[in-house]
């Protein structure tokens, strides 16, 4: 089933992937790189992230994704991203995935060349949902 382009993903960044300004976290553009690296066949285009209309089937909550896995160990330096499956799709060329994990039964992946100029855009259009508790240094 094609996620919706009214839906939202959410794609969790570290902290190490923002910048302090002013007291607040900021995304780098590197928090929206390609998360797969090439090995043992699979793709190196793919930005996991979790799908919003699944997670809410689900009962789940976005804000909770931090404590949730991957990030249990340190969800302090963890915080949630939000992106519009429209803009991905239609305005950079993205095609949004279900790709259900044993971890994460909301898992997705942004299929698609992720340039910096790209990058960029996402960076622009990304909003928090969480950020990361940690405090900015």
């Amino acid at each position: 089933m094609p996620v919706d382009d009214e839906e939202s993903v959410y794609r969790l960044v570290k902290v190490s992937e923002c910048k302090a300004v002013d007291g607040r976290w900021e995304f780098q553009s590197g928090a929206f790189s390609n998360s797969t690296p090439i090995h043992d066949g699979e793709r190196d285009d793919e930005m996991s992230v979790v799908l919003a209309d699944t997670l809410s089937a689900l009962d789940r909550f976005p804000e909770n994704l931090p404590m949730e896995t991957p990030c249990a160990g340190e969800p302090e330096i963890w915080g949630v991203a939000k992106l519009n499956a429209g803009f991905l799709r239609n305005d950079e060329g993205q095609e949004i995935l279900r790709t259900p994990e044993d971890d994460e039964a909301a898992h997705g992946d942004v299929r698609g060349p992720k340039n910096p100029k790209r990058r960029k855009r996402l960076k622009k259009h990304a909003s928090w949902v969480v950020e990361p508790q940690k405090a900015p240094t």
